[in-house]
């Protein structure tokens, strides 16, 4: 599947108004994806927070191209990028994909996402813009963009899980992620001790080895192991989503906007979140999941308990209320129209990301693009040179932080 990043990036070259050059680590899975849709590609090992080589080719290519813009994406590129910008007029946009980990205190936070020479970062939900402003001694140079998930994207059947031999009763609750700590796998546990009683109910983790010592310890905690499924990688974790009832990421802190929870939505399955980081963007509680504290298991258990009771009731019904939720628009936090990120990857959406920010008309070095190939992640370096003839077709973007950047150019 196409993740939202490579859409982004085709979906830009396609408007005609970009002619956009991806720098990838050699063998990146995305691209024949870029070569079939007529990007160029350069490979460049991009493994090293800080390479000298990997800054002189960033810094070669800026020299070359006349490029007005250099956009990061991810930490080795934003340490590498940043550096080879210095000097050369070119304003720096930087990607920030959670919150935490960063402090204007902290002197390593400048050699990376508060580097004194980015001229602005992108969060990818508001929580992370409001995060990075905090930290920021001059503030505002931060602006949120959020990724865009095509519906189409997610329409494959649903996993078979026959071969679990899970009760034909049963409501199936799914928590897809990495399992790092901060993923609350630990809350989780702790959070089955505070289920209704009669509430029967399966959880799946995906990402979590079967073998794996750590997870064993925390499932021998649980108030029923045995209901507590690892499954360990697997490719077909969307499809996973589509054959539960519920998404759970119980995340205790420096979240983003977690792609399990969009892809969870996306088939129809509510979701419950924690308050950190952007996943309470996503949701509308009471409506379309429910929202808890973070390192709050009992409020977890609870909520839980509460959509299984809804699920159990109700689940065809419930299924296509999200979905039309979905499709109409109705997703909401605050200003935010949730249709507006998940179509958000039809041609021209990686434009409203650059009009966003600079709005006129400039040569632009998009440097920074995230992808998984299977488990790792390889980072890229997109190179965009932007032509503009006229106002963009994305005329709802607040440009007011656009023109105070470029008149200070």
């Amino acid at each position: 599947m196409v993740r939202p990043e490579a859409a982004q990036i085709a979906g830009l070259h396609q408007t005609g108004d970009a002619e956009v050059t991806v720098m990838c680590n050699p063998g990146a899975a995305s691209i024949p994806f870029f070569e079939s849709h007529g990007i160029r590609v350069i490979q460049d090992p991009l493994e090293r927070k800080f390479s000298l080589k990997t800054i002189s080719n960033i810094r070669t290519a800026l020299r070359e191209g006349g490029y007005d813009i250099l956009h990061l994406y991810t930490n080795t590129a934003i340490s590498n990028g940043a550096i080879a910008a210095i000097g050369l007029p070119v304003k720096v946009v930087a990607y920030r994909g959670q919150t935490g980990n960063t402090g204007r205190w902290d002197p390593t936070s400048y050699l990376g996402i508060l580097h004194p020479r980015i001229d602005m970062v992108v969060g990818v939900a508001q929580a992370v813009t409001d995060y990075v402003r905090e930290q920021q001694f001059s503030g505002g140079r931060a602006e949120t963009v959020y990724k865009g998930h095509d519906l189409n994207w997610y329409s494959n059947p649903r996993a078979d899980l026959s071969g679990l031999n899970l009760p034909p009763d049963a409501v199936i609750v799914s928590l897809i992620a990495d399992l790092r700590p901060r993923k609350g796998l630990q809350v989780l546990v702790e959070a089955t001790h505070h289920l209704d009683p009669a509430a029967k109910i399966r959880i799946l983790l995906v990402g979590a080895e079967p073998d794996n010592p750590a997870v064993i310890d925390h499932l021998s905690a649980a108030a029923n192991p045995a209901a507590i499924l690892a499954l360990g990688y697997r490719s077909d974790a969307p499809e996973v989503s589509a054959a539960s009832d519920i998404i759970v990421l119980p995340t205790t802190k420096r979240e983003g906007l977690s792609r399990a929870v969009i892809e969870g939505m996306a088939y129809g399955r509510p979701a419950v979140v924690t308050d950190t980081g952007g996943n309470a963007e996503l949701v509308k509680d009471g409506e379309t999941g429910l929202v808890v504290p973070a390192n709050d298991a009992k409020a977890l258990g609870e909520a839980l308990s509460r959509e299984w009771d809804t699920a159990r009731r109700d689940l065809h019904r419930n299924r296509d209320r999200i979905r039309r939720a979905h499709r109409s628009g109705n997703l909401r936090s605050g200003e935010w129209d949730w249709r507006r990120v998940i179509i958000g990857s039809r041609s021209g959406r990686s434009a409203v990301v650059i009009d966003r920010v600079f709005h006129r008309d400039r040569r632009v070095l998009h440097c920074g693009f995230v992808h998984r190939d299977e488990r790792r992640k390889r980072g890229a370096i997109v190179v965009a040179q932007i032509h503009r003839d006229g106002e963009s077709d994305a005329g709802w973007i607040d440009r007011s932080a656009s023109d105070s950047l470029m008149n200070d150019r």
